[in-house]
């Protein structure tokens, strides 16, 4: 017999079923998560079946074991990939959270007459992009990151808008647009996920059938490494001995400190240190008693995007109190990136992840002291809009 040491040596694989709750193996050295040391956990569940009969004794009798059940929580560096706008190692994860993606797989060189908020695009680009892309304007010594409100594809004319401003002013003729790789809130496309966690490399634990209920980013504080927290629930487990078929291969991007990291409210830069964001999904399970563990599948039946932010109070305006009162709905946008080791003002692609919430609607609003500091503490919940066709969520990687 050998124990199992320190759970920094465990390894922690991702596949995307192709049956709901059947367990698949990782089939590569990509198909691995790094999560952060603490907090990630797999934790199995039984329902015990009470049977409360009548006997000769006040103890109680030996209960049956029903449906399994299973819950994990899988931590990770907010990260990008290290390659310009390429898919990170813990896509599974968003894509179970949020079920939407799409590409921007090329680069596209502008025509003349860009303004700092309207980019002239080739004909033969313009398709390339759609609204809510975000994207990096990547001028020589001034790289911005911005989100596209607008895609007009009239020939000869074709141009993107951008939903903020581009701070430097109109870029030059001929700048280059860069890739992107982008996830969004969906209603479709959530995967079931199947979690191998090979505790310290030795002992195999396998839930099947797992959903993200929820999505956090944590520790989006000045100065800090943001970290995105993932909550899972499945249908089934199991455990057994065994270790990782693979070496992982992990990307190699590090994460972006939150220095330089600017966040936006509606059109302008605000003095925020700290973001709180999450989102909950609500899953239904579709039972039968034909089944052997009784839950055959899960599907995603609500979702909630919810946050705060705390801008110093500003002494000459009410902004923030009046816009809460009179719910009036906004916009946030937020980046952080790696600088480029050389280039001052630019940033080194594949570092790059931005949140865009093109609608949030104003929840609550508290004057707080943050160490002698008056704070105006902002809460909102990101939503679909008034006539609920907008989509809530865009997370991207350049």
């Amino acid at each position: 017999m050998a124990t199992g040491l320190v759970k920094n040596v465990s390894v922690i694989g991702v596949m995307e079923e192709v049956t709901e709750g059947t367990w698949l193996a990782p089939a590569a050295n990509t198909n691995y998560v790094q999560p952060l040391a603490d907090g990630f956990s797999l934790s199995p569940a039984r329902e015990q079946l009470q049977r409360d009969n009548l006997t000769n004794a006040i103890g109680v009798s030996s209960p049956r074991l029903g449906t399994k059940s299973v819950s994990a929580a899988l931590p990770v560096e907010y990260r990008a990939s290290g390659t310009e706008g390429g898919d990170v190692d813990y896509t599974s994860l968003l894509q179970s959270a949020l079920g939407g993606t799409r590409t921007i797989a090329s680069q596209a060189t502008t025509k003349a007459g860009n303004t700092a908020t309207v980019l002239q695009i080739e004909d033969a680009d313009i398709a390339l992009y759609t609204v809510n892309d975000i994207v990096v304007v990547l001028e020589s010594g001034a790289h911005e990151v911005r989100p596209i409100s607008e895609v007009d594809t009239t020939g000869g004319a074709a141009n993107i808008t951008l939903a903020i401003a581009l701070e430097n002013g109109a870029p030059a003729d001929n700048v280059v647009v860069s890739k992107s790789q982008m996830h969004y809130a969906a209603e479709t496309g959530h995967p079931s996920l199947a979690l191998s966690y090979y505790w310290a490399n030795e002992i195999l634990q396998k839930a099947a059938g797992c959903r993200a209920t929820s999505m956090s980013f944590d520790s989006y504080s000045t100065g800090q490494l943001a970290s995105l927290n993932f909550g899972m629930e499945g249908l089934n487990y199991d455990e057994i001995d065994g270790s990782a078929p693979h070496t992982p291969s992990y990307d190699d991007e590090v994460p972006p400190i939150l220095l330089n990291a600017c966040i936006y409210y509606d059109q302008n830069s605000i003095a925020v240190n700290n973001l709180t964001l999450s989102l909950a999904n609500t899953l239904g399970s579709i039972s039968a008693m034909c089944s052997e563990n009784g839950k055959i599948s899960s599907r995603l039946t609500k979702r909630e995007i919810s946050g705060t932010i705390d801008p110093p109070k500003d002494d000459t305006s009410t902004t923030f109190y009046d816009n809460w009162e009179a719910g009036t709905e906004f916009s946030l946008f937020a980046y952080a990136a790696n600088p480029h080791a050389t280039n001052a003002g630019e940033f080194d692609l594949g570092s790059v992840c931005a949140i865009w919430l093109p609608q949030c609607y104003p929840t609550e609003f508290q004057t707080t002291d943050n160490e002698g500091i008056l704070i105006d503490q902002l809460g909102f919940a990101a939503t679909r809009g008034v006539a609920g066709d907008q989509v809530e969520m865009y997370i991207g990687f350049i």
